[in-house]
């Protein structure tokens, strides 16, 4: 039974010094990290995971599991020993992605990230993203957006402009989101590949540091992919959405949220 979420958003702001303690951590083991694969999807930003993974994880969890916040269900990406301390007792979800962006953390780019997020069984409650290279976070609850450090910058593909650009990492909205497509497409914005903008980020952090003029997902992962969201909510920016957050489907490569969603800035 939900009680009173605003006493576990507030445990959980008292524990982001946790958070960037642990971002500390995954670049002190950056320089000799080890590298495994976990799936075989054949994408190599999906499929692998890192010591430092696993280690960030535990030491969050640690000390989340000594609050209340232990009372929580938790969708966490990796499988350590404090996941089964979670009781999924109180009708609410906490998810955590020690490192968002592996392939950046292993490539050495910067923007990587942790993201821990709260919500109940229909509403984005809480986000936190934390990056530790650039020593930026973003924290998202109810209608209200605060950034901790200076906003940074991605270095992105020269000769383009991406004014009008709509970032996507995965999935091919003109075949998923046909209409949705069609009609942005006709009001001139042009949706992108991430990789066609940078090789330093994901493309909700393109979003979220203005660099580009919307965000689209499909099939959203469950612990990594309803930031952009939750920061379009909060905003109260233009959305386009055929998901469904009440239901977590399991994927190939983790649980998931079915359907799309656009943000636009505008």
């Amino acid at each position: 039974m939900i009680g009173n979420t605003d006493e576990y958003i507030n445990i959980l702001i008292a524990l982001e010094p946790v958070i960037k303690r642990a971002g500390k951590l995954a670049l002190q083991l950056r320089p000799n990290v080890q590298t495994h694969y976990k799936h075989k999807t054949g994408i190599r930003g999906i499929d692998i995971v890192t010591d430092a993974d696993l280690a960030v994880q535990e030491a969050i969890l640690q000390e989340m599991a000594k609050t209340k916040l232990v009372e929580c269900q938790l969708i966490a990406e990796e499988d350590t020993p404090s996941v089964a301390k979670f009781k999924g007792t109180n009708g609410l979800t906490l998810t955590l992605d020690p490192i968002d962006g592996t392939i950046w953390y292993v490539s050495n780019a910067d923007f990587f990230s942790t993201i821990v997020c709260l919500r109940d069984t229909e509403s984005l409650l809480y986000t936190f993203c934390h990056y530790p290279v650039v020593d930026w976070s973003r924290r998202i609850t109810d209608n209200i957006v605060e950034d901790f450090g200076a906003l940074p910058h991605v270095k992105t593909s020269a000769g383009l402009d991406f004014t009008s650009t709509i970032a996507h990492t995965f999935g091919n909205p003109q075949e998923t989101a046909p209409d949705i497509y069609q009609t942005l497409t006709n009001e001139g914005y042009v949706f992108r590949s991430v990789k066609e903008i940078t090789d330093e980020s994901g493309s909700c952090t393109l979003f979220f540091l203005n660099q580009v003029a919307g965000y689209y997902t499909e099939n959203p992962s469950a612990y990594d992919g309803l930031p952009a969201l939750h920061y379009g909510q909060a905003k109260q920016l233009q959305i386009y959405s055929t998901l469904d957050i009440t239901k977590i489907m399991d994927g190939t490569h983790g649980p998931y949220h079915p359907g799309w969603y656009v943000v636009l800035r505008k």
